[in-house]
Formats: structure tokens, sequence, C-alpha cells
């Protein structure tokens, strides 16, 4: 029995070296090897930049579309670069991306920016894999899919915000080929979203005519606590009517097991996974390049909408029940002619949720402060949304910042602090509408327990601090001139019409802040922006006990 054991363990070890290798030299192929063969075309590039001076971006006000490429075929695409700008924190779903091919006037590709460049819920990220990488936390976004045409390709830009201008630079790289191919698979990229259904799965595609299946986004915004993703994967090929591709869980689609974690690889990621609490954000991404979903017909891609179902207090019901998540998607693929869309695309105010937001830069008027502190605005920070950028200087321990904010409609709310993280920043203590946060409301900073079963802990042992110290040094020349901006969650809370406040009392600094010529600790405060989402859901509860009565009835 140990010699068969040996012998499996070792044929399992050859196959996934194989399995490596193979991935390799395909990649290799499509790269390095084939790059030595005689390229056909003309390089070419439509582009903002201009060569009189620096002013190479195209702006966007409020509600315009911009074309920012019309080529003339037959060619291919094969680069796109984004570096977009704008004061509202949302710009990933405000700006909208379509491609038309060949002279139609329906859009091959419609989806909110971010999203298709794998980041979901209007936030920022990197992502490295192979056809799509996002550096420096959202700010440069590039696009390798390969985007063949035969006649012309028309790209645009859409600001869809009704509030706040916009811009990007951009670059478009393409290839003019000397003739048109006999047969060109278009490039098709969609965007999706549906509103919580009680036991339905979710659609991610739904499509006709001949072509194959590249890849998936998903983003989920929960409705309740803890795991969300127990649903399987369902793919209906040419009018299926059991499918021939299942799954066996939504993290296991994802290519992940036993949940989630933010990472980033050539054909899966997610980029985005926050704690287990009621409106947790998670975007995560599958590339089917080595396993495209071939159809000749037809093809629908579904995943169940299902995971644990808790109470507010953190308590299991179910580990399998419909859960009221809103999920967005976008699916990728290639077909042989140009697809009618399958799906409505969404208004931006139903893209996004309905935010009070404060640029602390532009209220600090409104900032009430104890004796010791100096509230200054600072001139320039490329790390900030609009380049001047707030901080509290404070040398001491008990010194506090109050920022005032306004409410026009009841419900249940989650703040969140746009974190400017630097090496003289101390820790500092929040406050809401002057009480703790587990008795305003529900503290979700995550600090070494399941935020989940937060109201399951004793007051002591809940997070109710931030560290304003920057722990993400990854690029020191970035990092010590400007520091990092993170969207740190602080928890969520029902509040009515009025005037709310969110204090922040100093309480102590990262041994790592101690100055490099005196050791003495340092305390100050830098952040960007305070946002304070309007949440669908008050009562979530209700939610659970439906679930929870329908299991009984089945029993």
């Amino acid at each position: 029995m140990e010699i068969k054991s040996k012998m499996k363990k070792r044929s399992i070890l050859l196959l996934l070296t194989l399995a490596m290798i193979c991935v390799s030299m395909s990649v290799r192929s499509q790269s390095l090897e084939s790059i030595t063969n005689e390229q056909e075309g003309i390089s070419l590039r439509a582009t903002s930049g201009n060569p009189f001076n620096n002013g190479d971006s195209m702006g966007l006000t409020e509600g315009e579309t911009r074309t920012i490429a019309n080529l003339e075929g037959p060619g291919k695409i094969v680069h796109i670069w984004f570096v977009p700008f704008s004061s509202n924190i949302r710009w990933p779903r405000a700006l909208v991306l379509r491609i038309y091919w060949d002279g139609s006037d329906v859009p091959s590709v419609e989806t909110p920016l971010g999203d298709f460049f794998a980041v979901g819920n209007g936030m920022l990220a990197t992502v490295n894999s192979l056809p799509v990488k996002v550096s420096s936390y959202g700010r440069g976004l590039n696009c390798y899919w390969q985007m063949p045409f035969k006649k012309s390709a028309r790209i645009t830009i859409t600001n869809e915000s009704e509030e706040s201008t916009a811009g990007t630079y951009y670059m478009i790289d393409w290839v003019k080929l000397p003739k048109a191919p006999e047969k060109v698979m278009y490039f098709h990229a969609r965007y999706h979203q549906e509103v919580p259904v009680m036991d339905k799965p979710y659609t991610f595609f739904k499509g006709e005519g001949n072509g194959h299946y590249v890849g998936t986004v998903l983003s989920s915004q929960n409705g309740i606590g803890h795991w969300f993703g127990e649903g399987d994967d369902y793919f209906y090929i040419d009018g299926e009517k059991i499918p021939s591709i299942s799954g066996t869980g939504t993290e296991d689609y994802f290519n992940e097991a036993w949940n989630m974690r933010v990472h980033n690889s050539l054909f899966t990621g997610c980029t985005v996974f926050e704690p287990r609490a009621i409106d947790a954000r998670i975007t995560a991404y599958r590339w089917h390049i080595p396993d495209p979903i071939i159809f000749k017909k037809s093809l629908r891609f579904e995943i169940e909408r299902t995971g644990y179902i808790i109470n507010r207090k953190g308590e299991s019901i179910t580990g399998s029940g419909s859960r009221p998540d809103n999920w967005s998607s976008v699916s990728y693929w290639y077909q042989d002619d140009i697809a009618k869309p399958w799906c409505e695309f969404p208004p931006y105010s139903e893209r996004v949720n309905k935010e009070v937001v404060l640029q602390l830069p532009e209220v600090i008027n409104t900032m009430r402060h104890s004796d010791g502190v100096k509230l200054v605005v600072n001139p320039y920070n490329r790390a900030t949304y609009t380049k001047p950028w707030f901080q509290a200087l404070n040398d001491q321990v008990g010194s506090w910042v109050e920022i005032p904010f306004e409410i026009k409609e009841k419900g249940l709310y989650s703040i969140t602090l746009f974190q400017h993280l630097r090496e003289d920043n101390g820790i500092w203590k929040l406050y809401v509408d002057g009480k703790e946060l587990y008795e305003a409301g529900e503290s979700q900073i995550a600090g070494g327990y399941e935020v989940d079963k937060v109201q399951q802990l004793k007051p002591e042992e809940i997070n109710t601090t931030l560290d304003f110290y920057n722990i993400y040094q990854k690029d020191e020349h970035e990092d010590y001139i400007y520091g990092q901006r993170r969207e740190r969650k602080i928890g969520l809370f029902e509040f009515g019409p009025g005037e709310h406040t969110l204090k922040l009392v100093c309480v102590g600094a990262n041994p790592l802040t101690a100055h490099p010529i005196t050791g003495k600790l340092r305390y100050n405060l830098t952040a960007d922006v305070l946002s304070i989402r309007k949440l669908e859901f008050v009562d979530t509860d209700a939610w659970v006990k439906t679930i929870s009565q329908k299991d009984n009835l089945e029993k």
C-alpha cells in the first residue's frame, strides 16, 4: 500500500509538472517565440497626447461622450492604456467604455471602465494578469486582449457622473493589416448586474451564435455577513437542458479553495476582498484563455447565488441559503458576428450606492479640533483625489479632530475613511456622534476577529482604532514622498436626517514612526475622503427570518 501511495504521489507530481510546462510553453509561444516571425501590417496609435505641450489628457464634462479612436481597417487592436482621473471617488463606475466594430451602431464592448479592468464596485486595486494589468493601485489601466476587425473600429468614453468632471490619458495601439481576414472573431465584453432574487441563479452570459467564452469578472456587495459563495457554476452549451459543464462552488470556479484571498495570477485572481460583514465588497476574475468555453449555437452561463446565512449577531442559520447580495459582472467572449446586447446597460445611479462624499481638503473649515492640533491643506500629493491633501499636525496623545457631515435620508449607512498613510502618522480612535462605534452601530474595522461576530464580543475586544502609519512601503520613492491612500471600512450605522459627526482621538503611535534623528514618536493624521454610503437593507434580520422560515417549511 505504501509503494502504491508513493507511486500515486509521483504520478500526480509528474502531471502537475507537465501541466505547468505546457502553460509556460503556451505563453512563451504566444510572445517570445512568435515575435521572431515576420509581422504583417503597420503599427499605429490613437492617443490623447500632443506634440506641442504637456497637456496630454482629454477632459470629460458631466454626461459627455468623447470618441477617442476612429480606426480604418482592416486591423486589430493590440493594447489599450488609460490613466483616468476625477474628483468622483467612484469614477471606475462612472466612466464607461464602448467599442463598436465595422460600422455597427451596437457596442460590442459596453462596461464601466473599472469593471472592464477587473475591479468592481467603483473601487481601486492593483491587477497583474495576462490580458489585464492595472498598476499602482488603479493609476495605470492596461488591456492586452486582441481585438481584430475587418472595416473599422470606434472607441468612446463617457463620463456618466452628474456631479464631477473627469478626464483620461489614453493610448490605443493597433496594427493596420494589408488585407481583411476571411473570418473575424469579434471581441465582446458586457456589463451586467442583478438585484437580489431569491432562489434564482445569477446570469453571467446569454449568447447566440458561434464563438467562445473567454473571461469573467464577478463583483459582490454582500447584503448580509459571512461567506457569500457556495453556489455552483453551470455552462449550458448549444441549448442544453442539463449543463455539460458544472462546478462545485463560487470560489472553485475562480480556482481558489476554502474562501478567497486577495491575489493576482495569469488567469485567475481576487482583486478586492473586504472582511465578511454586511456590505463586504469582493471582486474576482477568471480568464478562460487556455480553456475557452466553445459554443456553436448558444451559451448560457450561471452561478447559484447561495451561501451562509447569519443574523446580525453572527449566528449561523444555514450553510447554503439564498443570499441578498448585489452581484455585478463583466463577461468576455469572441464571436464570428457582432452580437446583440443580451442585457440592458443600467444607468450610473443604479450602478453605485447613494453616497455622501466629503473631500477633506475642501471641508477643513467645518472641522473642529482640540488645542495643539493644527489643520492644514498641503498643495500637492499625487496619491490623493484632488491633489491638495489634508493633514492634522499633532504631537501628543489625547488630541482630537471632529468631522461633521449631513444626512438627508434615514437609513443604514456604511462609513469609509480613505486613509492617507505616511511614516509620521499616529493611531487614532474613532467615535460616531460622540459614541463608541459598538454603541453607535457596528464596527467593521478588522482586528484579529471575525467581523461578522463583532456584536458577540466584549466591548474591549472590538477594534475601534485606525493606524495611519504606512505599512505598505512597496515603492520607497513614492511612499516616502507621497504616502499611500487606502479605503478603510469603519462600520455600519443607522442615521436619521440631520448633522452627524466622526471624531478621531489620538491614542498612540506605531513604534516605526520614530523620528530617524530624535527617536520621538509621531502622532499626525492624514486622510483624503470621508464616504457615507446608503445601503438598501436596514433590517437584514428580516431577510434571515424569511430564509429560516422557508427552510423549515421545506423540511
